[in-house]
């Protein structure tokens, strides 16, 4: 009797070990990884982009689809031919530059996007124009063109300014200011940098 008690006290002492490990490698876990295991488990793809882009457009879409916009005068050639421009207009001050282009894997079909977004009127000493004051406009201007989850501070000591990312499904934009004057972006399909989590 004294031996099958034992052994029920080690079974249950053991669980309760077991869980409490459990408990601690979860609490491990970045938010960030947290965050990818949900939303990649919650079944949601999201595919479509803004300007008719998707995710598995072949290079050769992107180029026409780009040549397309730029026949209607919705975007322009951007700076050193490495970037697509798309002008969003505000006040004199306000006018911003969004500059894109395609990320492309190894069979050239789009797995996400490059971005960057600067204000025309920056200048060194106008301090409301600033990168880290666009930041959060440029945050809000993806939230409205990517409805769905927050953005939230990405916990990582060695990141150099304040970044944040934005998950929904398998679509994340990762967002942070640049020097004085840029905010870049990055929008990826999880699927391709996770392929193990589809």
């Amino acid at each position: 009797m004294t031996v099958l008690k034992s052994k029920t006290f080690n079974s249950i002492f053991s669980f309760v070990l077991l869980g409490m490990l459990l408990i601690s490698l979860g609490s491990c876990q970045s938010k960030y990884d947290r965050t990818v295991k949900k939303e990649m488990a919650s079944g949601k793809r999201i595919d479509s982009l803004q300007f008719n882009l998707y995710f598995g457009d072949s290079k050769k879409d992107f180029f026409a689809k780009c040549w397309e916009l730029n026949k209607k005068g919705l975007i322009k050639q951007g700076p050193k031919n490495q970037f697509v421009a798309y002008e969003l207009k505000g006040t004199s001050e306000t006018s911003m530059t969004h500059l894109f282009y395609g990320i492309f894997n190894e069979e050239k079909q789009m797995v996400g996007l490059d971005m960057e977004f600067t204000y025309d009127g920056w200048s060194p000493w106008t301090e409301k124009l600033q990168s880290d004051k666009l930041l959060f406009v440029a945050m809000d201007t993806l939230k409205k063109w990517y409805p769905g989850n927050d953005f939230f501070l990405l916990e990582n000591k060695q990141l150099n300014t304040p970044t944040y990312v934005k998950i929904d499904g398998n679509r994340q934009i990762i967002i942070h200011a640049q020097g004085d004057k840029d905010v870049k972006v990055t929008l990826e399909d999880l699927r391709h940098k996770f392929p193990a989590l589809k």
